[in-house]
Formats: structure tokens, sequence, C-alpha cells
């Protein structure tokens, strides 16, 4: 039992804690993390957005800020998201850039003549230098023209470097230089002028001045108002001709009993004193057939009187005495009440005690059956009244008193639970049940959105009455199905929807639903995307139909790397990049719907191709509303090398060798790699190779490999090292299939002559065949951040060549990010990820092959901290592991476990025969303009069989082992 209390109470207190935690509205920013912007910098959106770390910060303010980003029209959207951090929240604003935004390099103001740019300072929304959006410049052209200081703005826009001028061209109203008015005699000439807002020396159309002639006349202070205008050099000369109203000097009271003369006074609003029945005005007061109608109006308007009358009597030219004369209606002295069954009267006239005494009248009998028939206890008041011979009226109200609610029952439901409706129920049983609650009550219903009708049947018996809530339900949502949209799978969509499969369709919650997907979509990077429509059909599938913008043009626009090197002797080699180089890595076409993903992917591909330091996308406006231009922007880097060296060695004597390579051979990406080395024996050794990455036309790989190398590897069991020369070639051609697979055919034939060994003692060729299928989702090809990669080949050699056998090989490989793992992040954000990555390699073969065929493990690419090449065999198994850590500057560090053996499956009869070396490390990586560079630090716990007290192996080497 102890125990059980002691669990509850650990529960009471979490579910408290939640409670506590989820109920503060107020929260403090530990940081605001500002992503998606693009032109617009973070500074600049933390200036819009107006607040700062360590500030405390409420919901409601999170809307405001959201609503400010929203109306700046600088984004399609905007979604702000509070994450929680180790003293606060992270305010994380996701914002999508408008596909029509302008930089401002200036702003210009001509035709400027009396009003000074100082004037306008407090008018101009537009940023100096800064981004800004067509329809933020028009706004700002709106709020010029509304100063009445200009006849005509026009907008002009001057491109200057990368962005624009905005120039406004302003043509002033003509000055109004002289003010003259006759024919005053209260009022003086400022107090006109104050009336109407002008002034002498303030810029005005000769229109807005007459409009100011219908408000002097809209005041009835006049009897006559004259406007005359002359115009001369753009300067007007305004003459105003005015015939004052008389004043009302006493305002007098007749026929009154109940009412007296301070009620007229307060109800008219006449400041003065009062003499018997007179008001004496204080006040100026100008008398017109409008005034008088506005005071017998608003005299009739209180209740007071059933007639008024107002009579003005000219006392001189500048005088008016005003006599009225009033009918009052019955003064109410008594109320009654009958038809009271279950209710007593006194708890009736406690409603009512706030319309006691006072003027009978329509209004006032209304009031006192509104007041009852709103408690929901009568279905209806009827009154009538008495009134005497002196003007006094009683009333009686006869009441006819509402059933009394005795039981609630419903009936109908299929497939929404009683419980559920219970939730929404309004009244209760003992209460006075009235239509208009009932009806009250079936709105309510109707209101959850899950019903075609509601409606009641009601059972009376005696002053009880029974309700019987009949609901048909809507048709069942058997099926929700989108259309036109890819990339957000139908679970997630689903999991932010209202309506449900196996529920009644709900037209409420259809409006929340669309917002929801909205959200949902702009969050996942699908910014352009819309819901076009939204139909419920006779088959019960809720069918959501999406749109998004159109591709009207695909741009390229390559920005040129500049050469500083010594390589600039090797141009004849290297052209600009020709365009097609990008455009054939595009996937989007004109006229689909934006896919910022798949944008995203053609970005990717781009950069892989390798000869480009930077690549983006920019969206301009196109030539309709919902069609835009998509330019992808690249920067090219330097794409080629040149290496030459030398040296004495026993076996050669003197040597020297010279290495080329070009990643963008005449701007078409194509590789070419030349290196040659020459001895004192006058012996030449070459490697050349060649690749094309869209052979003939298509995405077909074509690699060409012609050599003449010397090869040397070293044999772990015996320390012995064996020298063969290679001489031949290869070529491979490549083809990409569906979903991330791609196939490759390869043909290799090659001379092998031992110059050195003790397995090999005559020469040999080698004919062989390859083919590969491979699976790759890595989103780069050199330092991959996320994706996979599975690879799978065979070779076959034997026909015309001496060997004859069937090599397998496969590789499969794994990079997890484990930061910045969001899919809408850019390019230059996905290298700053920290990386996890997993490698296994698997190989064996069989039939009659040369000793350099063999599977070899060990140093720079396979088993770090060891020899290069030391482990050989027919088979050989590999495992990889690395964490990648972004240092800044294009530097890495890494950390890596490396383990693997090669062995010959004849030597082995069980898996204790297999020995596997391990090595670990840490590296540096550095990601230059041609190829990252690497240098790794492994250890070999003391394993290496050739050098077993070096523990520690330094490899310095290009690219990466993944």
């Amino acid at each position: 039992m102890g125990l059980n209390k002691k669990f509850l109470f650990f529960i009471a207190f979490i579910f408290a804690l939640i409670c506590f935690t989820f109920a503060q509205s107020e929260y403090k920013i530990e940081d605001i993390v500002i992503k998606g912007n693009q032109k617009i910098s973070t500074q600049e959106i933390l200036n819009m957005v107006g607040v700062s770390k360590g500030a405390n910060i409420t919901d409601d303010q999170i809307n405001k800020i959201k609503e400010k980003l929203d109306n700046s029209t600088y984004f399609l959207s905007v979604v702000i998201n509070k994450l929680s951090g180790k003293s606060g929240i992270i305010l994380e604003i996701n914002v999508v850039e408008s596909p029509f935004l302008i930089f401002i390099n200036g702003i210009s103001f001509q035709g400027l003549q009396r009003i000074s740019v100082k004037e306008l300072q407090n008018l101009i929304i537009l940023p100096a230098i800064g981004w800004t959006t067509d329809e933020r410049i028009w706004e700002q052209k709106r709020k010029f023209m509304s100063t009445g200081y200009f006849s005509k703005v026009d907008v002009n826009e001057v491109k200057s470097g990368e962005g624009f001028i905005v120039i406004f061209n302003f043509q002033e109203n003509p000055v109004l230089e002289k003010i003259e008015v006759k024919g005053l005699q209260n009022l003086r000439k400022e107090d006109v002028l104050s009336m109407i807002g002008i002034k002498e020396g303030m810029l005005i159309s000769e229109d807005d001045l007459m409009a100011k002639k219908e408000e002097i006349i809209s005041s009835n202070m006049f009897s006559k108002v004259e406007f005359n205008i002359t115009k001369k050099e753009n300067k007007l000369y305004l003459t105003i001709n005015l015939e004052e109203n008389p004043l009302v000097s006493k305002v007098g009271l007749i026929g009154n009993n109940k009412s007296n003369i301070k009620d007229i006074q307060a109800i008219l609003s006449i400041v003065g004193d009062i003499s018997e029945n007179t008001i004496i005005s204080k006040s100026s007061i100008y008398y017109s057939e409008e005034l008088i109608s506005l005071w017998k109006a608003k005299l009739l308007e209180t209740g007071y009187f059933k007639k008024v009358e107002l009579n003005p009597k000219r006392v001189n030219e500048r005088s008016v005495e005003v006599e009225i004369t009033v009918v009052e209606n019955p003064w109410v002295v008594a109320i009654d009440v009958k038809g009271l069954v279950n209710l007593k009267k006194e708890k009736v006239m406690e409603v009512i005690s706030g319309r006691g005494r006072g003027f009978l009248n329509d209004n006032y009998l209304n009031e006192l059956k509104e007041k009852l028939l709103s408690t929901g206890w009568f279905s209806s008041v009827d009154t009538k009244y008495v009134i005497t011979p002196n003007n006094y009226a009683y009333i009686t109200l006869t009441v006819v008193e509402n059933p009394i609610l005795k039981s609630i029952t419903y009936s109908g439901l299929r497939l929404i639970p009683e419980n559920e409706i219970k939730k929404y129920c309004i009244l209760k049983e003992g209460d006075f049940i009235s239509d208009d609650r009932i009806e009250e009550q079936i709105t309510k219903f109707e209101n959850m959105g899950y019903f075609s009708k509601v409606s009641v049947e009601k059972s009376v018996e005696n002053d009880k009455v029974s309700l019987n809530f009949i609901f048909n339900e809507n048709p069942e949502v058997k099926k929700i199905v989108f259309e036109g949209l890819f990339g957000v799978s139908e679970k997630e969509l689903r999991q932010v929807l209202l309506n449900k499969e196996g529920l009644p369709f709900n037209s409420v919650f259809l409006d929340k639903d669309v917002q929801s997907i909205l959200n949902l979509l702009q969050s996942k990077g699908y910014v352009f995307a819309s819901i076009q429509n939204v139909v419920f059909n006779n088959e019960g599938e809720l069918i959501f139909y999406f749109k998004d913008y159109k591709v009207e043009d695909i741009q390229v626009e390559i920005i040129p790397s500049t050469e500083t090197s010594v390589l600039s002797f090797l141009a004849i080699f290297r052209r600009p990049t020709d365009k097609n180089v990008v455009k054939r890595e595009i996937s989007l076409s004109v006229g689909e719907s934006v896919n910022i993903e798949k944008i995203k992917s053609d970005l990717q591909r781009i950069y892989n191709v390798g000869i480009f330091e930077d690549v983006s996308v920019r969206f301009d406006k196109g030539s309709t509303e919902d069609s835009v231009k998509v330019v992808y922007v690249v920067k090219e880097k330097l794409s080629g090398s040149f290496n030459f060296g030398g040296g004495y060695a026993t076996d050669v004597g003197l040597y020297g060798f010279v290495e080329y390579k070009e990643k963008n051979l005449f701007g078409k990406a194509q590789q070419l790699s030349l290196q040659l080395s020459l001895t004192s024996l006058a012996k030449i050794n070459y490697q050349l190779t060649f690749i094309d990455p869209w052979f003939l036309g298509g995405r077909n790989a074509f690699q060409l490999d012609l050599y003449d190398k010397k090869v040397n590897v070293t044999d772990a069991t015996t320390s012995s090292t064996s020298t063969f020369e290679k001489a031949g070639g290869a070529f491979s051609f490549s083809y990409p299939l569906e979903n991330f697979w791609s196939i490759s055919l390869g043909f290799k034939y090659e001379s092998i002559t031992p110059i050195e060994s003790s397995t090999m003692t005559t020469s040999t060729t080698v004919g062989s065949f390859n083919v590969g299928l491979w699976r790759d989702t890595r989103d780069f090809y050199l330092n991959p951040t996320q994706g996979s990669r599975q690879a799978i080949s065979i070779e076959f050699a034997g026909g015309g060549s001496e060997s004859n056998f069937i090599k397998y090989n496969v590789d499969l490989q794994w990079h997890l990010p484990l930061t910045n793992r969001e899919s809408s992040i850019s390019i230059s954000q996905q290298k700053e990820r920290q990386v996890l990555s997993l490698k296994i390699g698997f190989g064996f073969e069989e039939g009659n092959f040369p000793s350099t065929e063999l599977f070899t493990l060990g140093g720079t690419s396979t088993i770090r901290g060891f020899s290069d090449n030391i482990f050989k065999g027919d088979t050989y198994l590999l495992f990889n592991m690395q964490y990648r850590i972004p240092l800044g500057n294009n530097l890495y560090g890494v950390l890596f476990v490396d383990s693997g053996s090669a062995w010959y499956r004849q030597d082995v009869t069980s898996l204790t025969d297999i020995k596997f070396y391990t090595g670990i490390g840490l590296g540096l990586r550095y990601d230059t303009l041609i190829i990252p560079i690497r240098i790794d630090f492994g250890y070999n716990f003391g394993n290496d069989p050739i050098a077993p007290n070096t523990k520690w192996r330094v490899h310095f080497s290009f690219g990466d082992i993944f």
C-alpha cells in the first residue's frame, strides 16, 4: 500500500510539474537562430524582430513577431519554433524569402523644391541600402501621396551594380500663397482656417482646396460660402466670402412636468445659466435649420416626450431665441406581474428593478419585455397599461412560463460517441427551457461540424419537458487522398489533420486542416506549394488537390575563377565552363511546379561535378503571378594541378617525374590525368586517364586508362616486397538507372612482368570484363555528409588472356549527420555537419589469377596505422568507422577505427583461423579548391607484421577512404 501511495504521489508530482511548465506564458530567450534566409542578412531579420538574447518573451509577442515578418512582404512564409535550451528557449525563425526581392543600392529624390527630404524622413519605410519588394516600393509611393504635398509621384528603378537605385520623381502641388476671409462678425480668420486645416505657404491642389469649401458648409455656421481661387506661376490666391448665421442667445421650455430645464440643457449640451425655465447661452451656437432639426431629434430620442416643437425668434441680425414646447409621455408609477406558476413575483421584480419609474413609451415597454424574455423563464410576455387623467401610467405584465427540462436523450449517433456530445451540451435538467435556448443548443451541436442536421423532439407533460436530440451524421470519411504532392509521406500529412478516416466529415475542421498542411509543407521546404481545392466526394473520399508555382524559365549564371598560380601557362587545356555542364545536371524542367527538394538535389549533383567552389539558386519574378524564374548560380574553382619531382634510387639511378591533372578539360567537366616518369636507364613509365561524365551527350560516364607503371606488393608473412611492371589499358561505361541505381561495364587488358618477385617468375597477361551495380544516395561524392552507397561488382578474366578467374567485390557505406540534420539547409550548412561514416567491404575470387590480382589491405585507404598493402589473399573483409568534425575555414578533424583482414580460403578451416588487424587514430582534412587533402595518424597496437616496433604511422593522401 505504501508503495502504491508513493507511486501515485510521484505520478501526481510529475503531472503537476508538466502542467506548471506548459502553463508558463513567458520565456527567457537563450538564443535566436535564423534559418532559410539567402538574400536578407541574419542581422537585418534580427533588427526586424526587435528582441535579443537574454530578454523575456511571451507567446503573444512571438505571434506579433511572426505577424510583423509576414507583413514585411519579404517572406513567403514564416514559421517560428520554440526549442528547449539549457537556460531558456531557443527561438528558431524559419523563413522563406519572396522570389520578388529587390536589392536597393540607394534612394534618389527628384523634383523637390519647397519640400525638403528631411520633412519626408519620417515617412520613409524603404532601406537606404538593403532588400525590399515592389509591393513595398508602391506602399512608399502611397505614403508620399497621402501627405497632400504632391500632385504626382513617379517611381523608376535604375540598375546599379548587383541592385537598383529607386528614384522618386515628385511633382509638387501649387503653393497657397495668400488667403483672404471676408464677412466675419463673431469669428476670426484664424478660426476659419483652423476649422478646415489650411494655412498660407502650404502645398495643396485646387481640387483639395475646393473640398475645404464643403467642410465650411457642413459646419452649419454660415448661410453663405464662396471660394474664389486665382492661380499665378504655380501659386494659389484664395478669397473666402462668408455670411455668418445668428447666434442662439436663449432657449426656453414650455409644457414640461416631470422633466425640467436642466434635463434639456444636458440633452442639447448647451453651456449657460438657467433662469426659471430658460437657458441663457454662454457658448457660440450658430442657428440654422439643421440645428433645429438636430435638437428636435435629440429630444424625441429620450422617450420623455410624445411631441416637440421648436420656435425660433429673431431678436436682431446677430441673435435668435428658441422656444421649445413639449408634450410629455405618461409617467410610470407602478408595475404588476401576472401568470407566475413556478417563479415568485419577488424574483421577477428583481430583474426589472432597474427599470422602475420613468416615461412610458415603446422603448420602455420593449426593454421590460426583453429583460424578462432574456432570462429564459418565459415563452411570452404581454404588456398592458392604464393611463390616468393626470398622465400617470400603471403597467401589467402577463407572462407564460417556459417548461422545466426533465431529461435529455440522444439518437442517430453512429460514429460519434455520446460522451463527446455531452461535452457540448449547455442545457441542464431543472432549467427553464425556451425555444431560443433549444435553438442555441442545436447550433452548438451543429458547430461541432460532424452533422448535416440536428433536430429535436419535445415531449411536454404538464410543466415538464423531455428533449430528444436527433443527429444526422455527415458521410463517413472512408479515405483521405492527397493529389499532386510528392516528397511528404501521407502518414505525416494525416498526423496533422483533425478530419480522420472512420469519422464523419467535419467541415469546421477543414480550414484548420488546410492551414496545418500548409504549415507542414513550409516546414519541410515545400515553400511554393498551396492547396488548390479540397473535395469530399460521394464515395467518402476527402481529396486535397495541391498547386505550386510553375517554373517559367531556368537560367544558369557561372562566376569564373581567377587563375593566379603557375598553371596559367596550361590555359590551352582550359576554357570557361560550358553552361550545358550545369544544365545537364538540372532535373527541374520548365513548366513544372517548383520543388525545393528537387532543386537541392540539382545543386548537390552540380556540386558533385567537382569543378565548382560554391553553388546556389536564386528565384526571380516570372511574367505571371504564379511563375518564377529559377537561376542556378555556380562559382568555378581551380580545376588543374601540376606536380613534378625527382631523385636518386640504387636500382634505377637518377629519376624524375611530372604530373598534370585537369578536371574541367576545355570547359566540359571532362577529366584528364597524365603522369610521366623517366629514369637514367631511359625507361619511361606513364599513366594516362581520361573521364567523360556525359559520354556521347547522355548521362553515360566513360573512362579510359592507359598505363605502363611499376607496382610494389609487400608480403606480411615473409616481409618481402615484389615489384611488377604493368602495361596495358582499360575502359568502362556506366549508365544511371532509376532510384539512384547505376550499372557499369568495363574491359581491361594488361601485361604483367615481374621485375623482382618470389611468387611470379614469368610474364602473364590479364584480359577481363567487369560488371558493376550500385545505388548511391550520398549528398557529396567527396566528403559526404549524409546518404549511403551500396555497390557490387564482378570481374571475369579469361578468353585470350593467360589468367582465368572470377572476382566478386561488395562495398557498403553509410553516412549519418549528427548535427544540422534539417533537410532544408544550404550546401554550406551541410558541409558544417558532424558526420558518422560506416563502411563494410567484402570480396573473394576464384580461378587462376596472378599475385597482382589478389586483394590487398593495409595502409592509407584500408587499415590505417599499418604499412600499405601488406595483407593479401583471395578473400577479404574490411570495416571502417569515422567521425568527422568541422573545425572551420575548410578544416575538419576525424576520429577513426579500421579493422579487417585478407586471407586465402584454402588456409582457413574455421573462423578462428582468421586474424583481424585493427587500427585507430585521428586525422585532419583540408578542403582545398581542387581536392581535399588528408593526413591521418594511425595506431596499430604493435601488430604491424612488417614493423612490429612501429605503433604509430602517418598517412598522407588526397580525398578520403569513403
